[in-house]
Order: C-alpha cells, then structure tokens, then sequence
C-alpha cells in the first residue's frame, strides 16, 4: 500500500510521524513523507522518502491576510502533483498547519484521511480536517469530546523506539551521564519554547537547596547552552549540578532511566515520554503555547494523579523546590504518581495505528471487478 504521511514544524508533530513511518516501511508499505521546508524536518535527518513544500507564508512570523490563503494554494498544488506520481492511497497526518496543504491536495483524490490529534485540547488544523477524515486517533481520552465517539479512537502517541530503553539500569544510566548511583536524580526537560525562564528558575533554585540535596540532569537546549554553563560554573554548581545542551533519542533514553523525578514542560510528545518510563513528573506548561494546549495536557495528567503542575507566573526556587523535596522524602507518593503516569501512557501506539491504518487501507482500497 501507498500511504503518504504529513505533519511536522515542530517535533511534536514530526517524530511521531517518522516513527509510523517507519513502521509501515517495515511491514512493506511505501511510504512518503511531506513536510515543510522552514519547519524541524529541514533540519534532521528524514530516515524515509521526503518530500518538503514552501510553506514560509503560514509562519506566524510571515503570516498577512494574502499570504496565508496563496502559500495553501500553492503549497497544494505541488502537493498534488507529488502524491499523484506517488499514487498514495492513504494519507496520515499528525496536525499542526503543515500538514493542511497536503491534506486539501491529497482529499481531491481520495477520502482516505487518517487523522492524529496528539494533545488534549485538538489544534485547528485536525478541527478543520476531522470532517473530511474516516478515523481519527488521540492520544488523551479529552480529545474524543471534541471530535465525537463515532470515527474516534485512542491509540496513544507513537514514540521513537529509541527513547523506551526499559532494560538499562539506573546505575549504569546514571553512571553514562557521571551522576552519583545514590543521589535523588532530577532530570530537567526545558523544550525548544520557552526554555529560558526554565533554566533560570533551575539554576537558582540549585542555589536555593542545601549543597548536595540533590542531583540534577539538565538539559538547557543549545541555544541556551553556554549562557547557562558560564553561570553554573561562575556559581560552583558543577558538584551536583549536570548540564546538557540537548540529547540525542538513545541518550534521552537513558536519561528517562537515570531521573527518579523529571521537571519539563506540556508538550505532548515530552508528557507521554515521561509517562511511558512511569517518571513522578512536575510540568510547567508553556504560556504561550498556540491555543494554550500545553495547559490541558498538563491538567489532564494532574486529574489523574501523574503530575503536579506549576505555572510559569508563579515559579520560584520555593514553588519548584517544595514537590521535589516532597516527592524525595516519599516513596509512596512517587510509586502512586508513576503508577498513574503508566497506567495512562500506551506503550504499543505505534503498533495500533499501523494496524488502523492497514484496516482502514482495506477498506477504503477500490476493489478489483469480477
């Protein structure tokens, strides 16, 4: 089967597209993915075929009112061309407004739309689309209210396979990052939006403890990098006190292993990795995140008992430093929480959707005449 595959600007968009993709190739479909040319996927290694369209007219940054309806228009037109020498049967997107232009392009051909909505509040983007598409995937049980039971189910958010390594152990992970075996691990995901207020709030509340109280696993983004290195180092911080720029999936793996609480921010994607390694997770939504959806993933955790939420207007090393304190000092709050974030998490999504998408390829696949 032709399946063609679309969504990406952000990570959260695109890895876990790359990771059904991937899986479909293995299982022996082709498979082709279309992205755009100013979004993350321009900038990573694409492991599947790839097309990416000029889309610089959507970007927030770029976008007026004849801009945002002409980049579509053309952006769809070239779409079409390319699916139609693919000859793709089904198209699988997973939000976010790159995806729009393939999807219109890839609707006049065909209606086999598959839709995933990986946050708890769905963006515009698969509102828009899920009139058009035959089955919609969530990964939070909330998005089903918006999109309706009949075409809806939830597959979870598929992960790359690299960032689930149940078989390290946390003293060899610890020991790859040269952190104490011992010491209460806190791993500190800051995201590419918003990382700066993060890192602030991180390196002053590492003064704000007792020297030695904890050990932290920081990872700043690289844009951040430096800055935060001088300061750690200017401060003495370096004892306990670990930072990173960024990690690559095997290493974030290990990380995940070598955390007992980890401190990050809303985003889909970063909540459902917390949740699968079942991490007592304290999450800080980004403010000004399109819609404010890192807000309803982060209260869709904490009504389940997996997170504590903090907001980013009232953080403090006091506000940060008293869940981490509280959740060292107790073991049994840290075993509820993990087992809540693991009872929510579904570690088999990748496996689900491409079974959807094989069923739905069935039944949608023009059948051959008598």
């Amino acid at each position: 089967m032709k399946i063609a595959i679309a969504g990406g600007i952000t990570g959260g968009h695109l890895f876990p597209a790359l990771t059904v993709a991937q899986a479909l190739q293995a299982r022996g479909h082709d498979v082709l993915y279309l992205g755009a040319q100013h979004g993350i996927e321009a900038r990573v290694p694409l492991p599947v075929p790839h097309t990416l369209l000029e889309m610089g007219g959507l970007r927030s940054t770029n976008r007026t009112p004849w801009s945002v309806p002409l980049t579509i228009w053309r952006a769809s037109r070239a779409a079409r061309r390319i699916l139609d020498e693919f000859g793709a049967e089904l198209l699988f997107t997973t939000g976010g407004y790159a995806s729009i232009p393939t999807a219109m392009a890839f609707l006049k051909r065909s209606r086999g739309l598959v839709l995933l909505e990986p946050d708890a509040l769905p963006g515009k983007a698969n509102r828009w689309l899920a009139r058009r598409a035959v089955r919609i995937c969530v990964n939070f049980e909330e998005a089903m209210s918006v999109f309706g039971a009949e075409r809806t189910v939830r597959t979870g958010l598929p992960l790359r396979p690299e960032v689930y390594l149940p078989e390290v152990e946390q003293g060899r992970a610890r020991e790859a990052f040269g952190l104490k075996p011992e010491k209460f691990t806190v791993l500190v995901v800051g995201g590419s939006q918003g990382a700066q207020a993060l890192n602030e709030v991180v390196l002053n509340t590492v003064q704000y403890l007792p020297s030695g109280e904890l050990q932290w696993l920081h990872l700043t983004g690289a844009a951040h990098f430096e800055t935060v290195r001088a300061t750690a180092e200017r401060l003495g911080l370096n004892g306990n006190y670990h930072p990173r720029p960024f990690l690559q999936a095997r290493e974030m793996g290990i990380a995940y292993r070598a955390a007992d609480v980890v401190v990050g921010r809303g985003g889909a994607g970063s909540l459902t990795e917390f949740a699968i390694h079942g991490l007592p997770m304290i999450v800080i939504p980004y403010p000004h995140a399109a819609g404010g959806h890192q807000r309803y993933n982060c209260e869709a955790l904490a009504k389940r008992g997996a997170a504590v939420v903090l907001e980013q207007e009232a953080l403090s090393p006091k506000t940060l430093s008293e869940p981490l304190r509280t959740l060292r000092d107790c073991p049994e709050q840290r075993i509820r929480m993990q087992q809540a974030a693991r009872a929510w998490a579904i570690p088999n999504a990748t496996e689900r959707i491409v079974q959807l998408l094989e069923e739905v390829g069935t039944c949608t696949r023009p059948q051959a005449s008598a």
